[in-house]
Order: C-alpha cells, then structure tokens, then sequence
C-alpha cells in the first residue's frame, strides 16, 4: 500500500540535526540503521548493557566456559540487570514509538524477572527429575516470541539479524535441552548465546560511539536499498 503525500512528509520530517523525527515504521526503521544522536539520551544501549552481561554469565556457564559453581549468581544477576535494565530501556522506547526495541527489551526484561523468580524459589523446591521439564515449558513460547522478532529484524539490518539469529538458536537449544536433559544442546544454547552476547557487544558500541561521534562509526551492513529520504 503506497504512503499519502502527508505521510511521506511526516516521515520525512527532520531535526535542525539531520535526525530522523517521524514515529512511523519507515522513520523507525531509518533511525535504527543510521542509530542517528538525537537531543535525548537513549536508553537502548543501556538494554543492551543489560542482555550482554546476563547473557554472557548464563551461555558462559552452559558453555563450560565459566565455572557452574558461579550459577548462584544469576538469579540477582538477572532480576536487576537483565531484568530491570531492559524493562526500562524497553519502555523508554515506547515512548520513542520504536514498537521493535520497546518488545525486544520488554519481553527480555519480564523473561529475565521471571527466570530470576525460578531459579531462586520455584526450581530449587521442585524434584530434581520435573526441573528439566519445568525449564522447557517455561522457554517453549519464548521460542515463538522470538521467531517473531527474529523475523522483523530482517527490515532493520545484517549486525543486528545476525545477534538476533543467535539468540533465536539459543531459544530453541534450551527449549529441547530443557525437554531432554541434553548436555549437547545444552552446549549450543550456551556457545550460541556468547556469539549473541559478542553481536550485542557491536551493537553497543555502534551506538555508543555514534552519540559521542555525532555520526555512524561502526558499519552495521543494510539488508534492502535506502529510501529515498535516507
């Protein structure tokens, strides 16, 4: 469906800056591909902040490379910082009107508050052999959330589809090896959350450096031709 010549115009629509201002899908989508500085701070690198650290202590512990004794950690971890953190960079972006990132840090943020919740009072109380099942029923629908996100990050562009292809592989690992008490796939959700936990650590400093630069610094890569307003 082609866009009336008032939307264009409002799509369009700039800051003396240069910054994209529209809160339609095509402005949402320009400014994160161009990850524009704007007058008001972002909260979005702070989300990231947020998912690479939890993520790096959780898959780091399932890939062997942390040490399993340091599992205790993760319920505090994940309430305050991959809780709370994207929760408040995901309502930040409500109010930006950028529906992607808002659902992407919100979700995020309410799986890490929940998982924090069950690794702290609810698997501990449960029988040993019902905790892998548990796990699984818990991640099962999140594996279908982010194969919805997964699916809309094709419009934005290749850093970002490819940190988010590892994330939804980690969905699915722990999905089957919370079903199966599969130490193999146990080891894919774990070296694919750190592939996840490294593109989300580029994304970071993309962003970063683009508000401190006034411009793109770290090349992103784009999936479709720009349009004509970019």
């Amino acid at each position: 469906m082609s866009e009336t010549a008032d939307q264009a115009a409002a799509l369009a629509r700039t800051s003396p800056n240069g910054s994209v201002t529209g809160t339609g899908p095509w402005a949402q989508a320009r400014s994160v591909r161009r990850m524009e500085p704007t007058a008001q701070a972002q909260l979005g690198p702070l989300g990231l902040a947020g998912f690479i650290v939890v993520t790096f202590i959780a898959t780091g512990i399932d890939a062997g490379v942390l040490p399993e004794r340091a599992a205790p950690v993760l319920a505090p971890v994940g309430f305050f910082i991959g809780g709370l953190a994207q929760l408040l960079a995901g309502l930040f972006q409500t109010q930006r009107g950028d529906t992607w990132h808002a659902t992407v840090f919100g979700s995020f943020g309410l799986f890490w508050c929940a998982k924090a919740v069950m690794l702290k009072w609810v698997l501990p109380g449960m029988d040993p052999s019902a905790r892998g099942a548990a796990s699984g029923v818990f991640t099962l629908p999140w594996v279908f959330v982010v194969f919805v996100l997964w699916l809309a990050s094709w419009r934005i562009h290749v850093a970002l589809l490819g940190t988010f292809s590892c994330v939804l592989v980690v969905f699915v690992a722990m999905a089957v090896a919370g079903f199966t008490d599969s130490t193999t796939w146990n080891r894919v959700a774990g070296w694919s959350g750190l592939l996840a936990a490294a593109g989300a650590l580029y994304l970071l400093a993309g962003q970063v450096m683009a508000s401190t630069w006034g411009r793109p610094v770290l090349p992103m890569g784009q999936l479709r031709p720009p349009d004509p307003a970019d």
